[in-house]
């Protein structure tokens, strides 16, 4: 009945505003609540909002930078982005099996990030941080226990093949640095092959 959202997801606007859509049943009972509260007053908020208000003051250059981003998700269309995230996905994970690495998840239900398995006696972290300050390549690190073992690549936002392929190239040229065999070429050459039989 309710869902939030956060900014710093496919909509490529910087961590700050949450996004809230709320049901008709789900207005009733907070129309009906009288459990005490002060930022989440979602009734509150609904009557400034009514009147092109806020109850607190906004992030107004995060709105802007939302404003720029809906405009292109418009542009260039909600199907077609889910695609290029699909495209994206299926490109990444052909290209870390080509360069031996494992997929955390074998069958990933979503086409949003890919969590690949680092080298076994390599520590992610040591990926990242090689991807970031030669290439600026941001990756992420495995989070809690996984933290070390795995990095996760993003498939949504302004981010097209040819970021992909940089990436992938970029990728190869770390994990030779860090010691691996690896094939250069191989993990960008299995991207490749996936971009052009889907983009046929």
């Amino acid at each position: 009945d309710i869902v939030i959202g956060g900014s710093q997801k496919a909509t490529m606007v910087p961590p700050g505003l949450a996004f809230v859509g709320v049901s008709d049943k789900a207005w009733k009972m907070i129309e009906k609540s009288k459990t005490p509260r002060y930022y989440f007053d979602f009734a509150k908020e609904r009557k400034n909002q009514a009147k092109g208000e806020s109850s607190f003051t906004p992030a107004t250059t995060l709105v802007v930078a939302l404003s720029a981003a809906l405009d292109y998700i418009r542009q260039v269309g909600r199907e077609n982005l889910i695609e290029n995230a699909a495209l994206l996905a299926e490109a990444t994970r052909a290209a870390a099996k080509a360069l031996g690495l494992g997929l955390f998840a074998a069958c990933s239900p979503s086409s949003a990030v890919t969590a690949i398995n680092a080298p076994q006696g390599t520590d992610s972290g040591l990926i990242v941080k090689e991807l970031r300050t030669r290439f600026g390549a941001i990756v992420s690190n495995g989070q809690g226990s996984m933290r070390g073992q795995i990095f996760r690549l993003a498939h949504l936002g302004y981010y097209d093949a040819l970021d992909q392929f940089a990436v992938v190239a970029a990728l190869e040229i770390a994990l030779v640095r860090l010691g691996h065999k690896v094939e250069l070429g191989s993990g960008v050459r299995a991207a490749e092959e996936v971009y052009l039989q889907r983009s046929a």
